[in-house]
């Protein structure tokens, strides 16, 4: 993931190459090659490489064009043949992907950015009209902040660029509100005045004024229909084929995660049936798995060890039990932890996976994630049967709602009593309920999440929309505040992969009949259909992977000491975040068995940490300490 950054001044101010090369200082490590600049009068654009594909070879910083615009792009363009074809361009595998993006803005403007297909950010000039562009793809698989005030801009892909030693930032009190409540963040950070450019979406800056608008939508609207079952597997393995390529083709080596679950797995052994069709002696993909012995229901190992054997390749197994986190701040002597999260031992698990595997020359990572919300892993058949009820097909609502009563064990008319309650929920009343917010919370903060209002990309308006297409689009805006390169390590940093989350097989799984996805006593449907001869009968068939609710109440329990320490003096009091003591019963009650708040306890737990890092970090850091509580 190549680093991009830059500077937009007031009109008749110039930018100069030293402040570049400032913005730029904090992650040259992580760059692979020496950065380039470009200032044109009052734009100022950075690129730090980090080649991880053949293409990325083509690209040599911010570029340039006859009509005077610039572009400095980070990524994959997956469909650049078709581009090149569509805008007249000759011999498109030489040309870099900046090229193309820059002929594309020529003959569309700013409708370009829905033509593109792959993972991407870029930022763009037009000098034409003065108006400066930050986007991301459809997912937002790379990061791109920014800063703007009076006129001005900021942006960078990381977060680091922000936070030099003369910088002093704020913490955002909105973030914090959204952070602790379990609600979306959305562009949101934990600083004030700095937000993220959300997936799907591109910003526009001109005469002053700053404006978002929307590329890409999860509620798609296309319906796509077959006769045969068969059919809709067959074009699934097509796109799976064709996403898990684009992710895998030549270029820095890449490591891919495997689990004991379906999705890690189903890529690793597409990947290997790719790489075999094409050369029977070609190298597979080397594997990491991730695993936690501590209880039999999460153990991974038997599962990911039936994959190896399969393959014929042993990968880097790692130990990343609950029990190991230490509910301590991390000191800071390798640098800030930028975004909530680590605690003293996530520096130690980073080592140990620099150490094992990331040495061998890696530069990404393919994860699985994703495949869940797309592929139906949770077996809710509520938005089916919400459909039906909406549209007012009684006999296939009755027909459903009698199959999954079966299979439920659970009375007809109380299925149709929940699917009744959902769309209710739906529609009308969609908001977060108050009582749902933890009791710990600040008046203040309550208030505050009540009435936040954040450039806010999940739906505003659900009038007219199927309830499978809200179900979707609500379950794709949570994936993106998950995906694991939002929370950047400090040794090293990865450029992740995400095969499910392709748009082109994205798009098709969001346009076909629910019942394709998910059918009674099924989960998994198409996917289970689709890769019967692929991935190994135990993984394919295995009930679910554990949900970790035991471990992470047990660790809670276990450090009650610890945290009944922590919390004594919180940060989090100091700053007017929460209530010190209503948090201390019920952490008393969490380490007394209670589940009740264990996921807000550990949200609190996370953000006090963070804070409390921050301040130790600062002892590693010459000037003033990085963050304000309070205004």
């Amino acid at each position: 993931m190549s680093i991009i950054y830059g500077l937009l001044k007031e009109h008749g101010v110039r930018v100069t190459e030293s402040e570049l090369r400032h913005l730029a200082a904090a992650t040259e490590r992580y760059a692979t090659g020496a950065g380039s600049v470009h200032i044109q009068g009052r734009l100022g654009m950075g690129f730090q490489p980090y080649s991880s594909h053949l293409r990325s070879g083509l690209e040599q910083g911010p570029t340039g064009s006859p009509h005077g615009h610039a572009l400095c792009f980070d990524g994959r363009l997956d469909n650049h043949k078709a581009l090149s074809e569509e805008l007249g361009l000759h011999d498109p595998d030489a040309l870099s992907d900046s090229q193309i993006v820059l002929a594309a803005f020529a003959r569309w403007s700013e409708a370009c950015f829905s033509h593109f297909v792959g993972d991407w950010d870029l930022a763009l000039w037009s000098e034409k009209d003065q108006s400066l562009y930050l986007a991301r793809d459809h997912a937002g698989t790379r990061t791109l902040y920014f800063r703007y005030e009076q006129g001005a801009a900021v942006w960078a892909t990381y977060l680091d660029a922000f936070h030099t030693r003369e910088a002093k930032s704020q913490l955002s009190h909105d973030y914090a509100a959204c952070y602790l409540a379990g609600r979306f963040v959305c562009d949101l950070t934990p600083y004030e005045g700095i937000r993220s450019v959300p997936p799907a979406h591109y910003l526009r800056i001109r005469d002053g004024a700053l404006s978002r608008h929307q590329h890409w939508s999860p509620t798609v609207e296309t319906t796509i229909r077959y006769d045969r079952d068969t059919e809709y597997e067959g074009r699934f393995l097509t796109l799976f084929q064709q996403s898990v390529e684009r992710r895998t083709g030549p270029g820095a080596p890449v490591l891919a995660q495997l689990s004991g679950g379906m999705d890690s797995t189903a890529i690793v052994c597409m990947s290997d049936q790719i790489h075999r069709r094409k050369n029977a002696n070609s190298e597979i993909l080397d594997t990491v798995s991730f695993y936690d012995d501590s209880e039999t229901s999460l153990n991974e190992k038997p599962y990911f060890s039936i994959t190896e054997a399969k393959r014929g390749k042993v990968g880097t197994h790692l130990d990343i039990a609950f029990s190991q986190r230490t509910f301590e701040p991390y000191d800071g002597t390798d640098g800030i932890y930028l975004i909530p999260g680590a605690d003293s031992f996530s520096i130690e698990q980073e080592r140990r996976f620099r150490d094992a595997v990331w040495r061998k020359g890696y530069r990404s990572v393919l994860s699985g994630i994703g495949g869940d919300e797309v592929l139906g892993g949770i077996p809710d058949p509520l938005p089916e049967l919400a459909d039906y009820l909406v549209s007012g097909n009684v006999r296939r609502l009755l027909r459903q709602s009698i199959a999954w009563s079966l299979v439920d064990r659970s009375p007809l008319l109380g299925t149709l009593w929940r699917t009744a309650s959902y769309v209710g929920r739906l529609y009308i009343n969609s908001k977060p309920k108050d009582e749902n917010l933890p009791p710990w919370i600040a008046e203040s903060l309550r208030k505050r999440s009540r009435e936040i209002e954040t450039v806010n990309p999940v739906l505003r308006s659900r009038v007219g929309i199927a309830p499978h297409r809200l179900d979707n689009s609500l379950a794709w805006w949570s994936l993106m505040e998950t995906l694991p390169h939002l929370f950047p390590q400090l040794l090293v940093r990865p450029e992740y992969r995400y095969p499910f989350l392709d748009k082109d097989l994205v798009n098709y799984l969001f346009s076909i009949p629910r019942e394709q996805i998910l059918r009674p006593g099924r989960r998994r449907s198409l996917m289970r259909r689709a890769l019967a001869n692929i991935v190994p009968h135990e993984v394919l068939e295995r009930r679910r992977k554990a949900y970790q609710l035991r471990a992470p109440l047990h660790a809670l329990q276990q450090a009650h000491d610890v945290l009944d320490k922590l919390f004594a003096n919180p940060m989090l009091a100091d700053a007017g975040l929460i209530d010190g003591k209503t948090l201390r019963v019920f952490l008393r009650r969490t380490a007394e068995g209670d589940p009740a708040w264990w996921q807000a306890m550990l949200r609190t737990i996370a953000l006090e940490l963070w804070l409390r890092s921050i301040v130790q970090g600062n002892r590693h850091r010459a000037g003033n300490p990085p963050l304000r509580l309070t205004a």
